[in-house]
């Protein structure tokens, strides 16, 4: 088995639930893992690791098979937070799509223009000032591969949000008739 030389540096990001998206500043290494037989072989080689190397739209990640309930608890109610912000940023005028440049101060300024905006805000962050809010949610989103400081100010939407759209689409709610709703 023939494996890239970037695959330790592949593994060091993945491995810590990173992503690495085609269009951020690791896109070289996503060239890497689709190149030629490249997925296949880093696929088989994290395999023995525990970990399996998947493909979304434009990213890659790794998933586990077996995980503690306590490992699945966290990652809920990581996931119930990252719900509620993909819903406060669905609710602005630019929508996080792929490619999207968001400021933080710019956000801030919406959000005191926009009262229902403004109560998400609140609900996500503890913190006092506005403009901090907003830079609290922005680095938790490029903590988990979501986002991506340009500069200072300056997020951008990496490809894998499409792994949290997807995931927010999968959820279904029972009704207490027994009926399902999509949430």
């Amino acid at each position: 088995m023939n494996i890239p030389k970037q695959t330790p540096e592949i593994f060091s990001i993945l491995s810590k639930g990173n992503f690495i998206s085609s269009n951020g500043s690791r896109g070289k290494l996503f060239d890497v893992i689709n190149f030629e037989d490249n997925f296949q072989t880093l696929k088989e080689f994290f395999a023995h690791t525990g970990y399996h190397l998947e493909k979304g739209h434009n990213y890659y990640y790794f998933s586990q098979q077996e995980e503690t309930n306590t490992i699945m608890e966290k990652k809920l109610e990581q996931f119930a937070y990252y719900i509620d912000v993909m819903d406060f940023f669905s609710s602005m005028d630019a929508k996080p799509v792929v490619g999207t440049r968001y400021r933080v101060t710019q956000i801030a300024e919406e959000c005191y223009a926009n009262e229902r905006l403004k109560q998400k805000l609140y609900a996500l962050s503890r913190r006092e000032k506005m403009v901090d809010k907003v830079a609290e949610i922005a680095n938790d989103l490029t903590a988990g591969g979501f986002f991506e400081q340009e500069d200072e100010d300056t997020y951008k939407v990496m490809d894998a949000i499409h792994y949290l759209e997807q995931v927010i689409t999968l959820i279904t709610i029972e009704e207490e008739d027994g009926e399902q709703a999509d949430s």
